[in-house]
């Protein structure tokens, strides 16, 4: 039962009766109506954490960019000090999450300054892999089914990349950063990774950008023929990715690569003239024990890449591995010791958190941060979850995000399937268009 004050009363009140338990929370009113929200949220979350006795670290705190919101405050002139405050009062977090999004919030300020007012980065979608892990819910598919739509694929994408940077020049915005995702970008054969990379250095001027990453990601898809590809094409940073080194867990959720393999692949990028590696782990794979994690991680610094990500395993409905019962979707489990010992361990090792986001449907509703060395963080991933930069996506699944004045988002969606893509190329052409008409 919920009751509010704001039709005068004194106080709001949430009573909660579940078997076993029965419980009631009091707050004073306000005539506020978000605050009236946050207060019912805030007895509501109490009554249930005492009913379960389970404690969701970011508490009431929702929305997949916090760290944006701490951005939005200092802005407004609030100190880091009532942030945290905030944080903690107003939404429940524990003072470990606070701190994490003031931390980050710190690493990125330099970064955004960067950011040009004309300023915007080119995505580009490689919805292939070599085949799919269980708890993908990207828009990618398997090589094996789908190896046939690449060369069709292929040439649509060159078409839109050239028709994206013709309205940019027309626009007179200036390309900062560079990301080829996926899927896996090196499921491509070198000679295709040349055509396209030459497509995207003749259509576009790179005489401003900062940072060109391809997420090479699945071991199992590099060789030197193909680094040296990116290399001679541009490409400043890529991501190696093995999510973990247990041989065992790799096989359960359809990795077709071992730790071994990883190693190889990694040692063979870091010969090359890249300015920076990154390493995505996942923290809740099937399989996957604290221990496992513990020594996949610190087997991963001790390898010193400049990027360090940590994902805790989110269970969409398009992912495999939804279906299977023994994963903790609420309450506490052994992930939240797994991300908890990354922060501790990554931080021990001069590691320093540079961009956070949030998904629906997370073990222990926890986050995926980047970590970085230095001046090796990737300007995309901050610029893309902070929103103050444009993003112009290509290919299947891509999606532009176009910042205008007074920081409001218009949103261009391309068809997601590599089949749709195909088919339905003159409407993803003319849905582009309208970048002509926003006031950039």
């Amino acid at each position: 039962e919920i009751r509010t004050g704001a039709g005068g009363g004194a106080e709001n009140r949430v009573s909660l009766t579940l078997p076993g338990f029965a419980g009631e929370e009091r707050e004073p009113a306000s005539r506020d109506r978000r605050d009236t929200e946050a207060s019912v949220c805030r007895m509501l979350y109490r009554l249930l954490t005492r009913a379960t006795g389970r404690r969701i670290e970011w508490g009431v705190l929702t929305g997949i960019r916090p760290v944006k919101l701490v951005r939005e405050l200092r802005e407004q002139g609030v100190s880091y000090q009532e942030i945290a405050g905030r944080f903690t009062g107003r939404y429940l977090t524990t003072p470990q999450k606070a701190a994490l999004c003031i931390r980050t919030d710190e690493v990125q300020q330099q970064a955004i300054r960067r950011s040009d007012p004309k300023g915007y980065s080119l995505y580009i979608s490689i919805p292939f892999c070599p085949s799919r892990c269980s708890y993908c819910s990207f828009v990618s598919h398997s090589i094996e089914k789908t190896k046939r739509l690449i060369p069709a694929y292929l040439e649509k994408l060159k078409e839109e990349l050239r028709y994206t940077a013709a309205i940019a020049a027309e626009k007179g915005l200036v390309l900062q950063t560079i990301y080829m995702g996926g899927g896996t970008p090196t499921v491509l054969t070198a000679e295709q990774l040349r055509d396209l990379l030459q497509t995207v250095n003749s259509a576009f001027d790179r005489s401003r950008c900062m940072e060109f990453t391809v997420e090479a990601g699945r071991p199992d898809t590099i060789c030197r023929d193909k680094l040296q590809a990116l290399v001679e094409g541009g490409v400043d940073r890529v991501s190696v990715n093995p999510q973990t080194l247990n041989d065992q867990v790799l096989r359960q959720v359809g990795r077709r690569h071992t730790a071994a393999e990883f190693l190889a692949a990694y040692s063979l990028a870091k010969s090359m003239p890249f300015t920076a590696i990154n390493v995505d782990l996942i923290a809740g794979l099937t399989g996957d024990t604290v221990d496992s994690f513990r020594d996949t991680l610190d087997r991963i610094i001790a390898l010193k890449p400049g990027n360090i990500t940590v994902h805790s395993l989110t269970m969409k409905r398009a992912a495999d591995m939804i279906g299977e019962k023994n994963l903790h979707l609420t309450g506490f489990s052994p992930v939240s010791q797994m991300v908890n010992y990354s922060q501790e361990a990554l931080d021990a090792a001069g590691y320093r958190p540079y961009y956070l986001y949030r998904q629906k449907s997370t073990v222990d509703s926890l986050e995926n941060v980047g970590f970085c060395k230095g001046d090796a963080l990737c300007l995309y991933n901050i610029y893309i979850m902070d929103e103050t930069h444009t993003i112009l996506s290509t290919g299947g699944g891509g999606v532009t995000k176009v910042v205008l004045p007074g920081n409001r988002i218009e949103r261009i969606f391309n068809y997601k399937y590599p089949y749709e893509y195909i088919d339905r190329f003159q409407t993803i052409l003319e849905r582009k268009d309208a970048l002509r008409e926003f006031s950039l």
